[in-house]
């Protein structure tokens, strides 16, 4: 039988105990129900009479507990991703690869691109993991996407990568596109003018036949500056008889 330096031995149990302690920690994930069929799923970090804050791991969620149904708990690949990495030695590349795809699989983007980084730090020029992280190869080095678009000249606009004359086409369209929209806005108005102006014609053409071609006592063009019509009636006016005086005074 061979035996061991105490000293070892007594690594060896300490190393164990470790791995124990870690297996035992409890992965546990918040299930929060929310009024309405709702769920956020995560790790509660704060809990009051009236609010609770769960932690879905690219950020907090604050709900008021007056919208929460209950509360379950679970296993939660995010504590188990915390518990994992915590267990990676440093400079293990191929660990935090290991944990980056697995990450990838339960959906935790920050774990992942957190990951992918520790590979990245170890391994510079590793494609897996500088794909993963959304960087292109530009003259044999790995860049972001950004700084491969605009080493090549190209610009961001809008959200997109185009070059300058593409922007200046799309730019030259809207202004084209903006002016036939506006020729036809005055046009439609022109339209409209012309109608009404039309409209009021017939209706004094109208007017004018409806009173023989004489003027109209309602209509304001033929008042003058008194406060009755301005014209004469051409229509004859009898005067009201007058008595004629005798000559010579006489009584009759």
């Amino acid at each position: 039988m061979t035996h061991m330096p105490v000293e070892e031995r007594e690594a060896q149990v300490k190393t164990a105990i470790v791995v124990i302690l870690l297996a035992a920690v409890p992965a546990l994930a918040d299930d929060v129900y929310l009024r309405g069929g709702g769920q956020i799923t995560g790790e509660i970090v704060e809990q009051t009479e009236d609010s609770v804050s769960v932690d879905i791991g690219g950020g907090s969620l604050t709900v008021k507990m007056s919208s929460v149904v209950s509360i379950e708990k679970g296993t939660s690949p995010m504590q188990e991703y915390r518990v994992r990495a915590a267990e990676i030695a440093p400079g293990d590349a191929e660990a935090w690869r290991e944990l980056a795809r697995w990450a990838t699989g339960h959906a935790l983007s920050s774990q992942v691109a957190d990951a992918y980084s520790q590979v990245v730090a170890v391994l510079p020029d590793d494609e897996e993991a500088n794909r993963a992280l959304g960087r292109v190869r530009l003259d044999g080095r790995w860049v972001s996407e950004e700084e491969s678009y605009k080493a090549r000249g190209y610009i961001e606009f809008e959200g997109e990568w185009m070059t300058p004359a593409e922007r200046q086409k799309i730019l030259a369209e809207r202004q084209a596109r903006d002016e036939e929209y506006r020729q036809a806005n005055e046009d439609r108005i022109q339209a409209i003018e012309a109608e009404q102006r039309a409209q009021k014609e017939r209706k004094e053409a109208e007017r004018e036949a409806s009173s023989g071609g004489l003027p109209v006592y309602g209509d304001p063009v033929y008042w003058g500056w008194g406060a009755g019509p301005g014209y004469w009636s051409r229509l004859p006016v009898q005067l009201p008889a007058v008595p004629v005086k005798p000559v010579g005074g006489g009584r009759q």
